[in-house]
């Protein structure tokens, strides 16, 4: 849709340790970079990483007066939650509210999208919890270059392929 904005958001969550890392970018309708971050953060599970990603994320959109959002989550379960504009969980209600709260005055469309669609943000994520730097990123050519390889390759609508090859098993004989 012409003049909507895309917003992808993701969280890291370690659970040992309770370190995550929450982190978004933000595109125009024809796709242009806009806005990215990544920031480490202390909650006690994912959802709540989840939540806060797409809350600082929202905010963001609407105090640069973007009014026509769409959000993509990697979470069903907080994206059900932002279409009901509430929940039952209270560690989650305050941030659901808050964020809803942000979205009154704007045209927003809510969706679940999977991880590997969302790969950009993921990389962030990841980054964001293992390095501890609060990260914004103004211009794409800010960003590390395996995410800027990975946001031209979604932008292209093309698919990545997996980025490291963990263990190799085989016998020759």
């Amino acid at each position: 849709m012409a003049g909507m904005i895309k917003l992808n958001t993701y969280e890291s969550f370690i659970r040992e340790s309770r370190n995550a890392g929450i982190e978004g970018v933000v595109r125009d309708s024809d796709g242009e970079f806009l806005m990215a971050f990544s920031f480490p953060v202390h909650y006690s599970s994912n959802n709540q990483a989840e939540a806060m990603a797409a809350n600082f994320g929202t905010k963001w959109c609407t105090q640069h007066g973007l009014s026509t959002i769409h959000i993509e989550l990697d979470s069903m379960v907080i994206a059900n939650m932002l279409l009901n504009r509430g929940t039952n969980n209270l560690k989650l209600n305050n941030i659901i509210m808050d964020t809803t709260h942000a979205l009154r005055d704007v045209t927003v469309q809510i969706s679940h999208c999977l991880r590997e669609a969302n790969q950009v943000a993921e990389f962030l994520g990841k980054l964001a919890s293992s390095s501890g730097t609060d990260t914004f990123y103004h211009f794409l050519q800010q960003m590390p270059r395996e995410a800027k390889g990975l946001f031209q390759l979604n932008r292209w609508q093309l698919p990545s392929m997996g980025r490291r090859y963990d263990k190799c098993i085989f016998f020759v004989s």
